[in-house]
Formats: C-alpha cells, structure tokens, sequence
C-alpha cells in the first residue's frame, strides 16, 4: 500500500514550486512572470490557482504581489541573494525590439529586454551572445518559409549576405526581413507572400544587420 500524501503536503509544495519558479523568473528576466507564465512554469492548471498561491506568499511576507497588475510581483530581499548560473546548454540574447514580415517600419533598438534559448538553436558558427540577438516580428510578408507574425528571430550578426540568405536588413531607418536576391544583376528583399513585392537593396542607405538562423514561437498556429 502506498504513502499518502495530505493536501497541507502537497500545498507547501506547489507554494515553495511557484515561488522557486517566480524568483528564479525575475533574476533571469529582470522582471517578474505574467501569470500564465507562472501556470506553464509551475505546472498549473488554472490561473486562479496561480493567484491564490501568490496571495498565500503574499500574506507570508515573502512576496509582494498586487493582484490586477500586471508583472507586479516583487520578491523580498531578492538583492542578498546570489545570481543564478546560465545552464552552460543556454544562452542569454538581447531583444532588439521588432522588426517587420511586411512593409518595413522604423527601426528601434530597445536592449532592455532578453531572452534565453538553447545554444542547440543558434548553430556552431556562434559562440556567445555578443554574436547574436532576438528580433520579434511583427507581420506576415514571410509566411511562406514559415516566419510567423510574433515569432522571435535569432539573427547572427554579419554585414554581408549571399543570395537566398533570409536578412535582417535596414534601408535608411527602416528594419525589416526578407530573403536577398537579385533580379538582372540590382539587389533586391524578396516576401515569402505572394500579397507582397520586391523591395530594392541596392542605394547608400541599405544595410545588412545580420543572417536569421532560427526562430523561437511561443504559440502553435
């Protein structure tokens, strides 16, 4: 006959499991989870158990939780404890805001935010961070080689491309992905959508930013 386990038992440790993941959250992100990152991350169910558990830590004194805000979870005395360690198969790439499946938009570089991905996803050619980042893209002109509207792109840093290479590319100051080609010889940034057209690479304010190697999606479509 197996051991059984009370509720209170299993309680404690769904509440020490949400807290571990809550902290843990904030040291590598520099902000706190949403609640459905903390449902994914702990292994719930239900977002109203979510906010229950945070009321609990809230009441012990080892969080600060304001319920209807949103990443509003601060963890007490989180500057004494020591940094976590990156996993050595995981890295830490910076976001650089977004950039468009589309019409190109204006290009802003925003480094305040980062994401860890598994070095498996960014290929032998790169070592450390500093030689890759994460763009968010917001648009469907790519559809057609499966880059969809919110995915994050990992893009290797490189100011040359070869044809057929998908980019991430500046004209003036506008940033968007496209995969480069060449039509009579003059550069172009070909969509993967048929509902879009050719754009020219080819006058003094076209830069290539980077080579996208992979992605990362959150959601399944």
């Amino acid at each position: 006959m197996g051991t059984s386990v009370s509720p209170e038992s299993k309680s404690e440790k769904t509440i020490d499991r949400v807290y571990n993941f809550v902290r843990y959250y904030i040291k590598t992100n520099t902000y706190s989870p949403s609640v459905r990152d903390i449902c994914k991350g702990a292994g719930l169910k239900s977002t109203s158990s979510v906010h229950t558990y945070l009321r609990k830590l809230d009441e012990m004194g080892m969080i600060e939780y304001r319920p209807g805000m949103r990443r509003a979870i601060i963890i007490k005395n989180m500057d004494d404890e020591p940094e976590p360690e990156i996993p050595a198969d995981m890295v830490r790439l910076p976001l650089l805001g977004k950039i468009t499946a589309g019409i190109p938009i204006y290009a802003h570089e925003d480094y305040s935010d980062s994401i860890m991905v598994n070095r498996s996803m960014l290929g032998k050619s790169i070592i450390g961070s500093d030689e890759a980042f994460l763009l968010k893209v917001s648009g469907t002109s790519m559809i057609n080689a499966h880059i969809m509207d919110g995915d994050y792109l990992i893009v290797r840093k490189q100011n040359n491309c070869q044809e057929g290479d998908i980019i991430a590319a500046l004209i003036d100051d506008e940033a968007t992905v496209k995969r480069y080609g060449k039509i009579n010889g003059v550069p172009y940034l070909f969509p993967e959508n048929d509902a879009y057209s050719p754009i020219p690479f080819n006058t003094e304010g076209c830069r290539v930013l980077g080579k996208v190697v992979g992605l990362h999606r959150y959601s399944i479509y």
